[in-house]
């Protein structure tokens, strides 16, 4: 059961007072759908209140708006608040301390934090009623959009704190404070914010700066965060270094596509089990990895996390393998790029013994006055590959007038790679590339 209007709203009406709050909660019209809470908020650009007749042609079921801008003449209940995000996320953040869950986990980190919550769901689900954002919902907003839908039954809340700017995490922990903090790396992303990975460093770590916590499970072979937490009692290392608490180990080949395979041991028990996932890479052992270790500290055994991992798929636009005809793959890793992921994702494609391989690669964005060093820095890899299509202008900066194929967009991008295709002989393809480059058209249009 959803807590009722009553139970979360100070003034409602008595004909809505015993209404459940919707379990999806949406601040885009075109994401309402049958039964929705839509929220309209007031941006730099645009004005949510101006899609209130959408959100109800897409059967909205509730609508939450600013204090005198309800509409007229509606038969569903209207919230009116003066700060309709923040004073949703304090109502939110009351019903967390009524509810009074088993643990509230909190993911942050540069990259692998969706992957990592969708892992610890599948760990998770088996022994507890979890409740997670329906996908990468880690602004103040979403956060608080993934407990509004949360129901009474619910054990564990999974939360995802993203930021591109300080003072993002501080104020995700001031509302909604995790007693179990996950971190999975610190990397050069989102610098024009941040300024240096220092910055994004010390805003990562925010994540741990409440009374609340008593665990710490971090990525030890990231350098930043294992000395950052080298010296934190309540703090577990995850790796491959051998000092970690929960060791990686690649003891074949790492991975065969498109099967990640590694073996997971914990040092002080002894225990050990293997991991099999249909998933790209071998950098993905580290999110399944800390979901397994959080499963550990929640009792769950590493040989049950395995089981609980054996169905994962990976997500949209981040490692799905799509297999197509002749025996021929694309790889979906669009949704997200920065130095580390697109380093990551190159050497597993590049370490493929396979012939014929085309990367369609975006530029990585939102990196700063040294933008273009993070791409030149890629490209040993890059040549590696026997054919490359280069989206945006960053990568003609770091590369010069050096012969590879560059497009403006991936319009462009999706008819340079079409013509490789069909001219050459060819076994996989890898699109990567940030988010609002849209290279996710280019696997919808190849798949």
């Amino acid at each position: 059961m959803n807590f009722t209007l009553k139970e979360l709203f100070d003034e409602i009406p008595e004909k809505w007072a015993d209404i459940e709050f919707p379990s999806h909660l949406a601040t885009d019209s075109r994401e309402v759908s049958q039964g929705s809470a839509f929220i309209a908020l007031e941006g730099e650009k645009t004005d949510g209140h101006k899609y209130i007749p959408q959100a109800i042609e897409n059967g909205a079921g509730l609508l939450i708006v600013r204090r005198g801008k309800a509409p007229d003449s509606i038969n569903i209940p209207v919230i009116e608040l003066d700060d309709p995000e923040r004073d949703l996320a304090g109502i939110a953040s009351r019903k967390l301390k009524a509810h009074n869950l088993h643990d509230i986990i909190g993911i942050t980190g540069s990259v692998g934090k969706t992957t990592t919550r969708a892992a610890l769901q599948a760990v998770l689900s088996p022994r507890f009623n979890v409740h997670a954002p329906e996908r990468s919902l880690n602004t103040l907003i979403g956060c608080t959009a993934t407990i509004m839908g949360m129901q009474k039954e619910t054990e564990i809340l999974i939360l995802e704190f993203g930021a591109n700017k300080p003072g993002e995490i501080k104020e995700l922990k001031e509302y909604f404070p995790p007693s179990i903090a996950v971190l999975t790396a610190v990397a050069p992303v989102h610098l024009e914010g941040f300024k240096s990975v220092k910055g994004v460093l010390r805003e990562k770590i925010e994540i741990t700066h409440t009374s609340l916590i008593r665990k710490i499970i971090f990525n030890n072979d990231n350098e930043y965060l294992s000395k950052a937490f080298s010296y934190v009692v309540k703090s577990m290392g995850v790796g491959e270094s051998k000092d970690s608490d929960f060791v990686i180990s690649h003891d074949i080949s790492g991975y065969s596509l498109p099967a990640l395979s590694f073996v997971l041991a914990h040092r002080q028990t002894q225990e050990i089990a293997r991991i099999t996932v249909n998933i790209w890479g071998k950098h993905n052992a580290m999110p399944l990895s800390l979901a397994a270790a959080v499963g550990h500290e929640l009792g769950i055994s590493l040989q049950e996390s395995a089981d609980g991992l054996k169905d994962f798929q990976a997500l949209t636009g981040r490692g799905r393998v799509i297999m197509l005809d002749g025996g021929k793959f694309l790889v979906d890793d669009a949704y997200n790029a920065n130095p580390v992921s697109m380093r990551a994702s190159l050497e597993t494609f590049a370490g493929i013994n396979s012939p014929g391989k085309i990367a369609v690669l975006g530029e990585m964005r939102e990196l700063g006055e040294n933008a273009a060093k993070y791409h030149a820095d890629l490209k040993p890899l890059i040549d590696s590959i026997d054919y490359v299509v280069l989206v945006g202008n960053v990568w003609r900066e770091a590369f010069g007038d050096e012969k590879y194929i560059f497009a403006s967009d991936w319009q462009e991008a999706l008819q340079y790679t079409e013509k490789i295709m069909k001219a050459e002989d060819w076994s996989g393809i890898l699109v990567k590339g940030s988010n609002s480059i849209g290279l996710s058209n280019i696997v919808r249009a190849l798949s």
